[in-house]
């Protein structure tokens, strides 16, 4: 009972005792932070623009693949051509001889009453930077004609000999086949073969102011094998020197060689001037035993050409062969010479017509006697477009004794002779 009533007492007064204990009093709270000033408000920023619309991919172009250095620079090419064709009809012939009888003492124009194919001919010049090559060949008439020229091919002798006849000239030519070299201070040098540097006429025809050639023609050389050098000193003068084989020799029939001097002087656009010299001895000897029969031959020639305007020009040959013996036709053991002169002019027209004459005088010496041989010859040039002509042409040959019109035996019956010729021209 005791016990219960203690316990009773204990739970009255500890909560009374609770409950009257008051607590500190709390702290007072810290006073509030200033009020800082409110930013001013800020602008929104303006709305991007819409994004570009993006360009298409570009196509992606891959450069092909750079060619490798060419160890040897390719050549430059060059190509010409000529077609050459003519009828003519010699109206002088020898008594009883049909109209296929030709003229004499002709250079090409050698074939009468026939359509004669004289000349076909390609040209090719490859330069190589200090290098050229220059190749020139063909076939026709006058393949033969030049190739008969040539006496020291012993081949083709022997071939005419086995069938039974003296002379066996092909009628394909090769005219010019050389290299040149270009070295320091405008000199050159070329090595093979290549035309003459004398006359005033060359074998192309179209390159003529006339389309026969002229007696002085017959009487030149027209190829030469061997080396030359060229010279350019100026403007105004250019010199040449040459070693070859001979006159049209491939090879020589001789165990000489022929040297050339040569000048070409331009003294104003008007007028210019080339000067010729060629010497060497030059008898066949194919037998290949003992020296060099017979006495030196020479040539002089000299070719002055005149531009009066644009429309008038005058060209003047002059040579002078002094020639071996044995060399002249007929042969004796005088003195043999030949002396010529000739004089041809061209007057343009128009565009479609120009008009060309030569006269000419040669004195032959030969044989105890001289054969003196005028010649005149007038033609019309027909150009159509730049690489077409039509060149009719008239020419009478004279001389002062029987020199034309063969007979049947050999010996000329005829003072002169007179042929008409209409030659068409094709070139590039």
């Amino acid at each position: 009972m005791r016990l219960r009533a203690c316990l009773l007492a204990i739970a009255v007064v500890v909560p009374v005792r609770a409950f009257a204990q008051t607590p500190p009093p709390a702290a007072p709270p810290p006073p509030p932070p200033p009020v800082e000033a409110a930013p001013p408000p800020v602008a929104p920023p303006p709305p991007a623009a819409a994004p570009a619309p993006m360009a298409p991919p570009m196509a992606v172009v891959v450069p092909p693949p750079a060619a490798a250095p060419s160890a040897v620079p390719l050549p430059k090419f060059t190509w010409g051509g000529l077609i050459d064709t003519y009828y003519m009809f010699n109206f002088i012939r020898a008594d009883g001889a049909n109209t296929l009888t030709p003229p004499s003492g002709r250079a090409f124009d050698t074939n009468a009453n026939s359509m004669t194919l004289a000349l076909a001919k390609m040209s090719l010049n490859a330069s190589m930077d200090i290098v050229s090559f220059q190749l020139d060949f063909g076939y026709g008439t006058t393949g033969t004609v030049i190739n008969a020229n040539n006496t020291g091919n012993p081949v083709a002798a022997s071939v005419a000999s086995a069938i039974g006849t003296t002379n066996l000239p092909p009628d394909f030519l090769l005219e010019q086949a050389y290299g040149e070299i270009s070295l320091p201070g405008n000199l050159t040098l070329d090595f093979g073969k290549f035309v003459t540097t004398a006359g005033a006429e060359v074998i192309e025809a179209n390159k003529n102011w006339l389309y026969s050639r002229s007696f002085l023609f017959n009487a030149i050389p027209l190829l030469h094998t061997g080396v030359r050098a060229n010279l350019k000193v100026n403007d105004q003068l250019t010199l040449q020197a040459s070693l070859v084989n001979g006159w049209n020799d491939d090879p020589d029939n001789n165990a000489w060689k022929t040297g050339g001097v040569s000048a070409t002087i331009t003294v104003n656009p008007m007028v210019s001037i080339v000067a010729t010299t060629y010497f060497g001895k030059e008898s066949s000897n194919l037998t290949m035993t003992g020296p060099t029969p017979g006495d030196l031959r020479f040539l002089g020639d000299l070719v002055v050409a005149l531009a009066l305007n644009d429309k008038l020009g005058l060209n003047l040959n002059f040579d002078y062969i002094d020639a071996p013996p044995e060399t002249m036709v007929p042969a004796d053991s005088s003195s043999n010479h030949l002396l010529g002169v000739s004089l041809m002019g061209r007057y343009i027209v128009n565009d479609h017509l120009y008009l060309s004459a030569r006269g000419e005088f040669v004195q032959n010496h030969a044989g105890g006697g001289n054969l003196n041989q005028e010649e005149f010859t007038v033609m019309a040039g027909i150009p159509v477009g730049k690489n077409f002509e039509l060149r009719p042409e008239i020419r009478g040959d004279f001389a002062n004794n029987n020199a034309f019109a063969f007979d049947a035996t050999g010996a000329p019956t005829k003072k002169d002779q007179f042929t008409g010729t209409l030659a068409a021209l094709t070139f590039f």
